[in-house]
């Protein structure tokens, strides 16, 4: 009777251990279509079929909302995009396939206007609609203004920040900030390639002529700059040679004996002691 009594006991401990998890399961359930978590660096708007869109939004942490209401979530924190494969035309009328990388956020006062804009879609459907249309309008726009080779060479970062000034300011009036856009080399197709070449190698062979054109410059100038040397030197040399001092150089360089012959004009005098000497030999 009484394993009987203790078996009842047990058995009505294990039934309202079991009511009481099931209560909490569903009471945790039922607690977690209340709360909202809104991660770091996002908001939340906050909108229901019979209130609609409410205007205070939420900030980073966990909120309680009420049974029907959605919450929709919107970086305000930089995000990073990139598109990859968009095409443009350059002004001489190329067309090329550019990769494009951008950072954006949604200012927080703005994040109402935008979900009035696009409703309660994901913040990826708004990056892979809206804003890629938009880039490739301001893309097209800008990199119309530069030739094939200005987006491959110097201009290339010019022409990305011509691309983010008309993005920003045409997405910016939404509410979106765009910050350091960057341009990826341009993938043309093959003829546009072939002309690409041709004018590199042109310029290449431009700039190798302007060198060597450079260098004979410069070796005419140095050879023009001794010639005058040299003539300035002789111009000095003459000026300073007068009578007096080539008969210096000349009593310099005399070893003290007579010459044998002298003369003036057609005469040469011939000395008579040596006559003799000079018939004999």
């Amino acid at each position: 009777m009484e394993q009987q009594t203790k078996k009842k006991k047990n058995n009505r401990k294990i039934l309202g251990g079991s009511i009481v998890a099931v209560v909490l399961v569903v009471g945790i359930a039922l607690l977690s279509l209340f709360i909202e978590k809104i991660p770091n660096g996002y908001v939340g708007v906050v909108y229901s079929p019979n209130g609609g869109v409410q205007d205070e939004t939420l900030g980073q942490g966990w909120h309680l909302v009420g049974l029907f209401d959605k919450v929709t979530k919107y970086p305000v924190r930089m995000q990073t995009v990139n598109y990859k494969d968009i095409q443009v035309a350059t002004s001489d009328g190329k067309s090329v396939t550019v990769d494009f990388a951008y950072n954006y956020s949604i200012q927080p006062d703005k994040v109402v206007a935008v979900f009035n804009k696009f409703g309660p879609v994901e913040v990826e459907q708004i990056e892979e609609s809206y804003l890629r249309t938009r880039l490739w309008a301001a893309g097209r726009k800008a990199v119309a203004k530069y030739s094939v080779i200005d987006t491959y060479g110097e201009k290339s970062s010019e022409a990305a920040s011509k691309v983010q000034d008309l993005f920003a300011d045409d997405v910016g009036r939404l509410g979106f900030t765009v910050d350091n856009l960057t341009l990826g080399v341009p993938k043309p197709d093959k003829s546009t390639q072939a002309a690409i070449d041709k004018r590199v190698e042109a310029a290449q062979e431009l700039e190798r002529k302007q060198i060597e054109l450079k260098i004979a410059q410069a070796e005419a100038e140095k050879k023009k700059i001794e010639a005058e040397g040299i003539a300035k030197y002789n111009e000095i040399i003459k000026k300073s040679i007068s009578k007096e001092v080539i008969q210096n150089k000349w009593i310099e360089k005399w070893d003290g004996k007579m010459p044998r012959a002298t003369g003036s004009n057609q005469l040469i005098e011939i000395p008579i002691d040596d006559a003799p000497s000079q018939s004999s030999q």
